[in-house]
Formats: structure tokens, C-alpha cells, sequence
């Protein structure tokens, strides 16, 4: 009896793990490389593109936030996808919750992956140097999760980058995630399959962004230039030329709040930043009219395309 129950248990896991290897190579061979990543994109899905950019000959790598992520649009509509249409070898690698602590995360990640950029290319939004800004000193959890051994002490106190996570649930996670592809992607196959969950439509006005615009004077201290000044140090180490951007802005709807000198003074210090550590600055700021914005910064499919070729011009050939 307690033979045949061994023989049994057997077969079962050998049935598992053919299963699971199956499941593996079929995730492997056909998962799609998309043009974005999605919302919630998980570890295992950030290390694959890392690996598939590694064994690129020089792809052009976009950093940025919502902005370049495509907000309220199709990936196809994006700056990185119009680009990519027109012969470039670009790489979208911006998320919702993009900042220059997830840059330089992201740059240190393409480091360990040995992909070797023909450039990079930066979105500086003003907005996101703002303490009251959710990304501010804060890293998405796949960057946080891939990145952490790669960052210093000091760099992983200011993050609040925690240590691996106890109990049952966490123990799971890592037992379960290198054994099974579909389970560690779990949710990009549903964002692939269903797609973000969109958010609802509501009238925009001004007053929705009296707060998103902090206009402190900037400073080492503040963590937004602290962490884009390290990516600009890390760039420049490896010899991988960056281009960096000013966020178009809506200043026909923000003009009580940011047409002023404390804004444009914020402006001219991150221009002055990004020269000095060897950046190439194009500036965008008011650069766009009022009808090709959803909101205050995010831009229509037509104010994509013009951010493509606003950037076409200054991207490496």
C-alpha cells in the first residue's frame, strides 16, 4: 500500500512539473513584448525585457512617468511607439509612477543586465520633484524588489526600501515565483489579457492641481534632484549619452500656479543640472498648446505625436 501511495505521489509530481516546465515555455516562447509596461508589471517581466534589452545592439531606453507611459491611450498612440514607427530602436520603459529615484533604480538594473543603451533619454517633470508627489522618494515595487541589492544603505533608508517581507504569504511568493513563470507573471498576463482597469472620466480644472506643483526652491536636499543627479553620474560613468526632456505643461490651465518666478526658477535649475552632468535639454515646458492635453501634463494622441517629433531630431541615429 505505502508503495503504490509513493507511485502515485510520483506520477502526480512528475505530471507537475512537466506542467508547470510547459507553462514555462510557452510564457517564454510567446508572451508578447509589449509596447508598455503594464500598470502592476511584475519582477519577472521587468528582469525579461532587462535580458531583451541586454541582447539589443543599442536600443534607445525612454525613462519617464505617466506622461510617456501614455496615460488614457493606447500604446500604440505613444511618443516611444510613433518613434518606434518611424525606424527607431526605442524602448519604453516609463511608468505611471515614474520619478528620478525609479531612474536611477532603472539605470543601475540595465548596468547589471549589461545592456548597453545607445542613449537615454529622461523626462524631467517638475511635478515629480514635489514632496507631496506619491513617487517623490518612493520606488514601484518590481523596480524596489529587482534593484535593492544594488543600491546602497543610505539609498535604501531614503526609498524605505524593505527588507524581503515575513510570514506565509511571503514565503510562497519566493518558494513558488522562480519555479513558475505564469505564477510570477500573473499580473501582466491579466493586464495583458483585459488590459489596465481605466480610470473614470472627470471634468478638469485647475484646482485639481494646486498642490501638485511645489514651488520650494531646489536643492541637493530635495530627493528628486539627489536621485537624478546619481542617474546622470551613472550615465555618464558608462559613457551612455542621455537626453533629457522638460514635461510639456499645461499652462493655459495651470497658469495661476505655475506661470510665475518661483516655476521658471525651478525650471532653469534642473536645466542648468542636467547641462552640468553632460544631459542634452530640450525644452518642452510651454512648448505644447491647450487642446493637446487630457489634463495638466498628459497629452492628447496628437500631442504624442508632436513630442515624437519634437524628439526625433536630438535622438541618436
Amino acid at each position: 500500500m505505502a508503495r503504490r501511495a509513493l507511485e502515485s505521489a510520483a506520477i502526480v509530481l512528475a505530471v507537475a512539473i512537466v506542467l508547470v516546465a510547459a507553462q514555462n515555455a510557452a510564457i517564454g516562447a510567446f508572451f508578447p513584448r509589449l509596447e508598455r509596461l503594464t500598470t502592476d508589471f511584475s519582477p519577472a517581466y521587468l528582469r525579461r525585457e532587462l535580458g531583451r534589452l541586454a541582447a539589443e545592439p543599442g536600443p534607445i531606453v525612454f525613462l519617464g512617468d505617466s506622461v510617456v507611459w501614455g496615460y488614457h491611450l493606447a500604446p500604440q498612440q505613444t511618443a516611444v511607439a510613433v518613434l518606434s514607427s518611424r525606424g527607431c530602436a526605442c524602448r519604453n520603459l516609463a511608468f505611471k509612477s515614474g520619478s528620478p529615484p525609479n531612474y536611477y533604480a532603472v539605470v543601475r538594473l540595465l548596468e547589471a543586465a549589461r545592456a548597453r543603451p545607445k542613449a537615454v533619454v529622461l523626462e524631467i517633470n517638475q511635478k515629480v520633484f514635489s514632496e507631496a508627489d506619491p513617487a517623490y522618494q518612493k520606488l514601484h515595487p518590481a523596480v524596489a524588489d529587482l534593484a535593492a541589492p544594488l543600491l546602497t544603505p543610505d539609498d535604501r533608508a531614503a526609498l524605505a526600501v524593505a527588507p524581503a517581507g515575513g510570514g506565509l504569504a511571503a514565503a510562497l511568493d519566493r518558494a513558488l515565483e522562480p519555479l513558475s513563470l505564469l505564477y510570477a507573471m500573473r499580473s501582466d498576463v491579466r493586464e495583458t489579457l483585459y488590459g489596465d482597469a481605466a480610470e473614470p472620466a472627470q471634468p478638469v480644472t485647475a484646482e485639481m492641481f494646486q498642490a501638485s506643483y511645489d514651488l520650494t526652491p531646489l536643492g541637493p536636499e530635495n530627493a528628486g534632484v539627489h536621485f537624478l543627479t546619481k542617474t546622470l553620474d551613472a550615465l555618464r560613468a558608462r559613457r551612455i549619452p542621455c537626453v533629457a526632456f522638460l514635461t510639456p505643461a499645461n499652462h493655459a490651465l495651470l497658469h495661476e500656479y505655475i506661470d510665475n518666478a518661483e516655476y521658471r526658477e525651478n525650471g532653469a535649475f534642473l536645466r542648468r543640472l542636467l547641462e552640468l552632468h553632460g544631459a542634452r535639454v530640450v525644452d518642452l515646458d510651454a512648448a505644447f498648446p491647450a487642446r493637446e492635453f487630457i489634463d495638466n501634463d498628459h497629452l492628447t494622441a496628437a500631442g504624442q505625436r508632436r513630442l515624437a517629433s519634437a524628439l526625433s531630431p536630438v535622438l541618436p541615429r
